[in-house]
């Protein structure tokens, strides 16, 4: 009988357990669902063409993702006012990169804080192709949140 006991305790710990981290799995899971519609309050300048909002989970601070043309193919500079990264698509391939100090206008300190350097290294070269445009967003959405920091994930949701 104490046998049973003891077992049906212990099954009972490690379903609590499971289902805790089943929990808190579903926790970080918010930055996988998204939304990405066009920013109807864009106005294009020579700088930006075009502009798109990406709303993590339930947020109501949206990523904006403003678009421009150059030699080498399109710049995707993606703001908060916590934030600021690119994404480069051209004939070299798609990756992240720093954003230039002409294009700043997030402080370089809140910047440095909020991005994890390792994974903005680890994404320059996401793929050696160009992507295509109507897949750009898409990987733009999925590969962001890994470059917050673990302490400012609130941040997209």
């Amino acid at each position: 009988m104490k046998k049973r006991n003891l077992f049906v305790q212990v099954m009972l710990v490690v379903f609590t357990l499971i289902s805790i981290n089943v929990w808190a799995g579903d926790e970080g899971s918010l930055n996988s669902t998204y939304k990405i519609s066009p920013d109807l309050n864009f106005n294009p300048t020579s700088s930006f063409q075009k502009s798109w909002e990406i709303a993590y989970g339930e947020s109501k601070t949206p990523v904006h993702v403003f678009m421009k043309e150059t030699k080498k193919g399109q710049e995707y500079l993606v703001r908060t006012k916590y934030f600021e990264v690119k994404y480069v698509n051209g004939s070299t391939g798609f990756g992240a990169r720093a954003v230039s100090e002409t294009d700043r206008t997030v402080s370089e300190a809140l910047n440095d804080a909020v991005l994890n350097q390792k994974q903005l290294l680890s994404q320059k070269c996401i793929s050696t192709e160009s992507i295509a445009n109507d897949q750009v967003l898409e990987m733009i959405a999925s590969y962001l949140p890994d470059l917050i920091n673990e302490q400012y994930n609130s941040i997209l949701n």
